[in-house]
């Protein structure tokens, strides 16, 4: 919990505008859930300097879709797809048992329900971490001062 606690710390105190700050969180969040692995974190970094976004917050943004989190990210991206479209969802334990070509397959054989899921992911996602990062930068921005001593 240490180690969350100084990875919020560390993105609040970087330097910039909250709007840049939360901006470059969100631009990493919200093109880090395209599902193709690490091709969202190219195009965030790409993109953040063009978009006047903080870059090392836009890095922090995409650590948050990693090898990790990214399974759960990117089946939750199809679960919404496949509930919008109306298709029968994988069950979860057939999931975990795909290599990567399984993975390929089942990829190619719902593309349109997974895109329709990060379409609708991307958005929702990215604006709120955008909300939620602006105001907690904002509030540490403007709390007192205490003098060192």
């Amino acid at each position: 919990m240490e180690r969350l606690r100084a990875w919020v710390r560390g993105l609040l105190a970087l330097n910039g505008t909250a709007r840049g700050i939360a901006g470059g969180f969100a631009l990493g969040v919200g093109l880090s859930l395209i599902p193709v692995p690490f091709l969202g974190m190219v195009l965030a970094l790409a993109a953040a300097p063009l978009l006047r976004a903080n870059v090392p917050a836009t890095y922090l943004g995409t650590a948050v879709i990693n090898p990790v989190t990214g399974t759960l990210f990117y089946f939750g991206e199809l679960w919404l797809g496949c509930w919008l479209w109306g298709l029968p969802l994988p069950r979860w334990g057939e999931l975990v048992l795909l290599d990567g070509a399984g993975w390929w397959g089942l990829f190619k054989a719902l593309l349109g329900p997974f895109l329709l899921g990060a379409a609708v992911a991307i958005p929702v996602l990215a604006g709120l971490s955008y909300v939620v990062v602006f105001a907690l930068v904002r509030a540490w921005q403007r709390r007192p001062m205490t003098p060192a001593g």
